[in-house]
């Protein structure tokens, strides 16, 4: 390399390092002016319910500066003046209220917004890399479990909380919110607050009183959980309280002390009965005696849940109690039996008497699927035919229209076979055809079309059917297994082909209109006393009237109509069973249900 292209090159690295010295020695005098972004929270919910409507923002500076302050969008723009050209102290915080609204006083959009200092008098533009998230949308929030699905809060000893966990947000304590929902509207009975990690136990207790609690009474129960996000903004699922349309399968809890439940289909004398207390296993004494009898014809105890009794071999047909009992705690089960006539009845025809067990556990109040609410038809679209009775007592209706019915029955020695509707349309037990007269013990609500189909077919055959209820063969209902599933609206004829209304009057006698058929021979002309009441519409074309009785003239509600080579009776109240042990003094309808008997008993002439 040539002499002067060495001093060249040295003079250049020379200058540079020159100018390298100065300007870091620049940069060393120019500390930043803002040392810091701030804001909190980060994330707010400027939705005006008082919960993190508005945010802190601001900046700390180095030193003393006129400065403006404001908020900017995603895109740079500035949305919102906060300061305008304003000095302020140096080496200082400075923090200033957001609300979410724009410089025209209108609330900006949800999405993520920054923060902008300019010192005009440098020309100096400082953004801020941290954000500010607007955020107005509720989070989805959902329950998706409460275990176990059945406590007995009433059983000292035995597990009495649930666990209840949920999708969502975490919350330091979230607030959970029980329901009782099977004695009217869901009402709240207890309040208390969850865990951070999505879950809250129930000690399965209610609120009796301020800053006291008591056991949960028998009965079901559905919750609410209510979480807020990181920005404040609350749900409570479900909202504004528990329904059973949008209730999900086993987020919900009953209390249950005692259970009992047992078969639906009559048992044969001499054979056994299953039956299975619950919700836990634990020692019980049971005693089973005939309906209307409080002498026993079986008793003992057991340990444990499911047992079985040996029905007597020379028991006579009818209903028999099953009463069992731990501690202070009773269920019953009324047990259908076929055993043997009453002796001065041997050998003579007699009819069929049809309980409603479908009716039963389609109004029985037991929650099948764990959502919280209790299941029936036509509310849901299906319930279980194997689940005990609510409260441990007897079946929906039982003590109002089958009961007084077979009791009186007994009473006057009047012989009868017995089944259920359920075991009719399984083909259990004693067959229609058979039968020379069918009474239908009990209103029939729903029955599955192939057996509606049968009673239509014995009926045109010459077959007899009573009916001692209201509103039947009006409503089907599908049976799968231990299942009745999609239950339909009344028609607007029942199965015969009779329409009928229902309604509730002022006590009044049935008035004899019309009596083909005998069955009011010798009375007064006025039967009984009923408050409700199921006037005939109009019967088939087909059908010869025979015996009519009713509150108002041409509304007969007591119906007797021949149909094809057979005869339909119906009573045209669900109140005549409760008549014939109610009314004493008065011979009446004692005498035209023993003529509806031996029409019955009769058969197809």
């Amino acid at each position: 390399m040539t002499r002067p292209l060495v001093r060249a090159v040295f003079a250049v690295l020379v200058v540079a390092t020159v100018a390298a010295f100065f300007l870091t020695q620049q940069l060393k005098g120019d500390f930043p002016l803002v040392i810091r972004f701030a804001t909190k929270p980060a994330h707010f919910s400027p939705n005006g319910d008082g919960y993190r409507d508005e945010t802190r923002i601001g900046f700390d500076l180095s030193r003393p500066a006129s400065v403006s302050f404001m908020v900017i969008d995603a895109e740079g723009t500035e949305i919102r003046r906060i300061v305008t050209a304003r000095r302020l102290a140096g080496d200082a915080k400075h923090r200033f209220t957001w609300d979410g609204t724009n410089d025209d006083g209108g609330a900006v959009p949800d999405g993520t917004y920054r923060m902008r200092v300019v010192r005009r008098d440098e020309s100096r533009v400082i953004d801020s890399e941290k954000k500010i998230t607007v955020d107005r949308v509720p989070p989805p929030v959902r329950i998706v479990s409460a275990e176990p699905s059945v406590i007995a809060t009433g059983l000292p000893g035995e597990p009495q909380s649930v666990r209840l966990r949920y999708d969502g947000p975490k919350n330091r304590a979230p607030v959970v919110r029980v329901f009782r929902t099977g004695d009217g509207p869901p009402h709240i009975v207890r309040r208390f607050r969850g865990e951070p990690d999505r879950t809250a136990t129930w000690d399965g207790r209610v609120s009796s009183g301020p800053e006291r609690t008591d056991p949960a009474p028998e009965g079901d129960y559905a919750f609410t959980v209510a979480v807020r996000d990181r920005a404040g903004n609350i749900t409570e699922a479900p909202r504004p309280r528990p329904r059973a349309s949008v209730a999900l399968p086993h987020t919900g809890v009953s209390v249950r002390d005692f259970t009992l439940r047992g078969p639906l289909s009559a048992i044969p004398a001499g054979a056994f009965a299953h039956l299975e207390v619950g919700p836990v296993d634990r020692s019980f004494d049971f005693v089973v005696s005939r309906l209307g009898d409080p002498k026993p014809i079986l008793r003992g105890g057991r340990v444990g849940g499911r047992f079985r009794i040996h029905v007597p071999d020379r028991v006579r047909t009818g209903v028999y109690v099953v009463r069992t009992r731990a501690g202070r705690d009773r269920a019953v089960w009324p047990l259908a039996v076929a055993g043997l006539p009453p002796r001065s009845a041997r050998g003579e025809a007699r009819p069929l008497v049809v309980l409603p067990a479908l009716t039963w556990q389609g109004l029985n109040r037991v929650d099948d699927d764990a959502d919280g609410f209790s299941d029936r038809l036509p509310f849901s679209d299906s319930v279980r035919l194997d689940r005990p009775f609510a409260g441990g007592g007897t079946p929906p209706r039982f003590d109002a229209e089958v009961s007084p019915l077979l009791r009186w029955l007994d009473r006057e020695r009047l012989p009868y076979d017995l089944t259920t509707d359920l075991a009719l349309a399984r083909r259990e037990g004693p067959a229609l055809g058979n039968a020379p007269g069918v009474a239908f013990a009990g209103s029939e609500l729903w029955l599955p079309d192939e057996l509606l189909q049968r009673l239509r077919d014995y009926v045109a055959d010459g077959g007899r059917v009573a009916a001692f209820g209201a509103d039947s063969f009006k409503r089907k209902v599908e049976l799968r297994g231990d299942v009745a599933s999609d239950p339909t609206l009344p028609g607007r004829a029942n199965a015969f082909g009779e329409r009928t209304e229902l309604m509730v009057t002022s006590a009044a006698p049935l008035t004899v209109f019309q009596d083909t058929l005998g069955l009011f021979e010798g009375v007064s002309g006025f039967v009984g006393e009923f408050t409700q009441f199921e006037p005939s519409s109009g019967l088939p074309r087909s059908a010869r009237r025979m015996s009519e009785a009713g509150r108002d003239a041409g509304r007969p509600a007591f119906v007797a109509f021949g149909l094809g080579g057979g005869i339909v009776i119906r009573t045209g109240t669900a109140q005549w069973a409760r008549e014939l042990n109610e009314s004493a003094l008065s011979l009446e309808l004692p005498q035209v249900t023993k003529r509806i008997w031996q029409l019955l008993s009769d058969g197809p002439s």
